[in-house]
């Protein structure tokens, strides 16, 4: 605390203790201070070009060509997040506008809050403005030109094939399984919720409970609206982690595989790393932190932020007033 007497009455103005206080109070943990941090979430939000603009009153709008792309989590397999940016510096180059939001992880048991990451993920693009929106699960490996691919179709509801990794998944990711390429857009009963590209329209007709559940639930949701889900089997996506399969395993195995999975999450390596061909003097950069980022580094920190705790205040939003 310190005292202030500017116009001769003496208040009591507190200031916030210093990084080094935090931690010789044992709270140096929550302290973001790089990105390999469990809380660091990164975002580009809010998009340059009046997307993420904030008006004191205003009507819902869509910024055509738009797109947010949503992480669900932060906890990434590797090779998950240099092919994330590469996608969306690939994206934007062909003349989308493209940001980036990790949702914040909320699950108090590994997986448990999905659903409610997904749920926000959709409300953040819908009341955003933003046309379309890609949730993405951090196990996923995109290719960089996955989401023009998608996009291209100009779909409702539109998924990739989900290709298995390491033989990790042993039971179907989706109904019918799609065992052949180069069929072009084919409907299915249900898929894995791994990677999927919406038109943001859909959510105005999916409540809350609509996220939660299996991937079959998912669908029938979208299918009491009208909306069926085509897999584009040109597009091709990775999976590197198997579906959690809960129910099916024995409690003393689901136990031991949740325990590992919380501490994972405490984990501070997000694998944020460059890809094996970095080249230092091309488009993309590392930061002091470590972590790549695919454009210059002016874009990075004119356009990027980190949203969580003991990181400062998020940035400032354009207020109109209309009147």
């Amino acid at each position: 605390m310190e005292n202030s007497k500017s116009d001769g009455v003496s208040r009591r103005i507190y200031t916030p203790p210093s990084i080094a206080e935090y931690k010789e109070m044992g709270l140096g943990r929550h302290i973001i201070d790089r990105t390999t941090h469990p809380n660091f979430r990164a975002s580009s939000w809010p998009a340059v070009h009046g997307t993420g603009i904030q008006q004191k009153h205003r009507l819902p709008n869509i910024n055509y060509n738009s797109v947010l792309v949503t992480v669900i989590g932060n906890q990434w397999c590797e090779g998950g997040w240099h092919r994330l940016q590469d996608m969306l510096q690939y994206t934007h180059e062909h003349g989308y506008l493209v940001a980036l939001e990790e949702v914040d992880d909320m699950s108090i048991l590994p997986t448990d809050a999905i659903g409610i990451m997904r749920a926000c993920a959709a409300l953040l693009a819908l009341d955003s403005g933003f046309e379309w929106c890609l949730m993405v699960d951090t196990d996923v490996h995109v290719e960089k030109d996955t989401l023009v691919r998608l996009l291209a179709h100009s779909r409702p509801v539109v998924f990739p094939v989900l290709e298995v990794f390491n033989n990790v998944v042993k039971g179907p990711l989706g109904s019918p399984m799609l065992m052949f390429s180069g069929q072009g857009l084919q409907p299915v009963v249900w898929s894995a919720m791994s990677c999927m590209l919406f038109n943001t329209k859909v959510f105005n007709c999916l409540d809350h409970y609509a996220w939660h559940g299996h991937d079959y639930h998912f669908s029938q949701s979208l299918n009491h609206f009208g909306h069926q889900i085509l897999v584009d089997t040109d597009t091709v996506v990775g999976v590197t982690r198997p579906p959690t399969g809960t129910p099916s395993r024995p409690w003393d195995e689901m136990m031991e595989g949740m325990k590992r999975s919380h501490d994972s999450r405490l984990d501070d390596e997000r694998h944020r790393e460059p890809p094996p061909d970095y080249d230092p003097f091309g488009t993309g950069h590392i930061d002091k932190y470590g972590a790549y980022w695919n454009g210059t580094e002016r874009d990075v920190s004119e356009n990027g932020s980190v949203n969580g705790p003991g990181n400062g205040n998020p940035p400032e939003r354009e207020e109109r007033d209309d009147s």
